[in-house]
């Protein structure tokens, strides 16, 4: 594969990223206060299906470390670029996902200290709690994904080189397919529970070979930008500002369609064929929604309105992580109202994220994660 100069960071996939640590937030308000008067139309109706926000920063992932894997292949080897690529990951992920964990025993379920503690807490240390019902989330349950997170940077570490170089169709082919054959066979294995509902489908069904197909539109388009076709359409689509309009309506429209089909079918657990294939159309979408955020870089006064944005993608790791503990927390006041919560909420998550980016995680990255 030819691939250009074209840069590895597209600053408008930020707001991506911080769009849907917000939406996971809201959607859990929404859950955890059993918000029953919000809006179920217009465009405030997505954050009652915030949770898909985790499933865009899935697709979010395979384009990123895969322009990161990639980028680390090109500068080191094949073969080399293993340690420089997992530290860095390392560096990312384990810090806060520790310290937040922490928290959460310390000061928000201490009872669990007492309730196999070890057990829960060495699968959460090494980032295999998703593979257990019973200590899936167990400690801030928002953190079930990092285990498919880190698995996926694993697998990443073995597969990169052949994803970097194999054909794009046998790529889309070869993930599609293990995914689609996963949640298939959930569909075939695994029962609701009387006890926890649909809970065992669902952990089933998130396991990383279940989500391969989110990473694999993330990758794809990440192998795209780095070709010369994809570079020299970047460059065509972003000169036009009727071209960029039109990118956006489609990618609007694919996200729209998506919701089309899920609607009528929100429990969908009871669905084969939903809970095989929905992802797999929510992930087009997504992905056609980055492929337009990569075509606009807005400068000047546009740049430095959108600045507070961009922030939030820089710290909505931070917001991720930290928005559960501050909701039970705001539970435990009786007289708080939905309405009252979201805001606190936000602005209190938001604060945390803050200071744990810039006193905690970033000094680490800068400390840890120099190129060697």
């Amino acid at each position: 594969m030819t691939t250009t100069t074209q840069s590895n960071y597209f600053p408008t996939i930020d707001v991506l990223r911080g769009f849907a640590a917000i939406s996971v937030v809201v959607y859990h308000v929404i859950e955890l206060f059993d918000w029953k008067d919000f809006p179920f139309t217009g465009l405030l109706l997505w954050f009652r299906v915030g949770w898909m926000g985790v499933d865009l920063f899935f697709v979010i992932s395979g384009f990123v470390i895969g322009l990161a894997a990639f980028s680390s292949i090109d500068k080191h080897g094949s073969s080399e670029f293993r340690g420089h690529f997992i530290s860095r990951r390392i560096t990312r992920i384990v810090p806060l996902h520790y310290l937040t964990m922490l928290v959460f025993l310390v000061f928000i379920t201490p009872e669990l200290l007492f309730t196999n503690f070890w057990k829960n807490l060495i699968l959460h240390l090494f980032f295999v709690h998703n593979l257990s019902i019973k200590f899936s989330g167990a400690i801030n349950g928002a953190n079930w994904s990092l285990a498919t997170e880190m698995q996926f940077y694993l697998l990443m570490m073995f597969i990169a080189p052949w994803l970097r170089c194999a054909r794009l169709w046998k790529v889309f082919l070869v993930l599609i397919s293990v995914a689609w054959a996963w949640r298939f066979g959930v569909t075939l294995l695994v029962t609701p529970d009387k006890t926890l509902g649909v809970f065992p489908l669902f952990v089933a069904a998130t396991q990383l070979p279940g989500m391969l197909d989110e990473f694999a539109i993330g990758i794809l388009l990440a192998r795209f930008v780095r070709s010369e076709t994809g570079t020299r359409t970047l460059c065509y689509l972003n000169n036009n500002i009727a071209r960029v309009s039109a990118v956006w309506l489609l990618a609007g429209l694919l996200v729209y369609a998506a919701m089309s089909v899920y609607w009528p079918f929100a429990s969908y657990w009871d669905r084969p064929l939903m809970i095989t294939l929905f992802r797999t159309l929510l992930a087009i979408a997504f992905g056609a929604v980055l492929f337009a955020a990569c075509i606009v870089t807005p400068s000047g006064w546009a740049g430095k309105l959108l600045s507070p944005v961009y922030y939030l993608g820089t710290i909505s790791y931070g917001i991720y992580l930290w928005h559960l503990p501050v909701l039970v927390s705001l539970k435990r006041i009786t007289s708080l109202t939905p309405s009252h919560a979201l805001p606190l909420a936000i602005g209190i998550t938001i604060i945390f994220a803050a200071v744990s980016w810039h006193f905690f995680e970033q000094p680490l990255i800068k400390k840890y994660s120099r190129p060697r």
